[in-house]
């Protein structure tokens, strides 16, 4: 899949079912990890808090394989060959379970946020703001 939407679309859930893992790094030069649900978008002012450094940026696609081990698309939020931070936002936790990337683009993993939260020892909070789709 190479969208949230389209992954939602072929699962026949909602797009927030869907949870996406970004990889960013710090002004610190640390590659973090953020988890949202599909129909969301990340706010990066609140990871950079979250994260206790004062900007945060996309990682390119070369930092992002290095430091996960995983393709842009298809990126997992758990199952790295380093520990890296690992942040959650907080809508994620209203869903019963989702899915995230399964290592490859074409593969999704099915889990619950308490078991995300478990395996990743994330840490929650509010990471991101609604798209216009999702807005009322």
């Amino acid at each position: 899949m190479t969208t949230a939407a389209a992954a939602a679309q072929e699962l026949g859930i909602a797009v927030g079912g869907i949870f996406k893992s970004l990889v960013f790094t710090t002004d610190a030069d640390e590659v973090l990890v953020v988890v949202l649900p599909g129909d969301r978008r990340v706010d990066f002012k609140a990871v950079a808090r979250a994260a206790g450094c004062r900007k945060v940026a996309f990682a390119s696609r070369e930092r992002a394989l290095e430091a996960t081990g995983y393709p842009p698309g298809g990126t997992p939020p758990l199952g790295h060959p380093h520990p890296l931070r690992v942040f959650v936002d907080a809508s994620v936790l209203e869903y019963p379970e989702g899915y995230g990337g399964g290592g490859r683009p074409e593969l999704l993993l099915r889990l619950t946020p308490a078991e995300l939260l478990r395996v990743t020892k994330g840490t929650v909070g509010t990471l991101s703001i609604p798209t216009e789709a999702t807005t009322p």
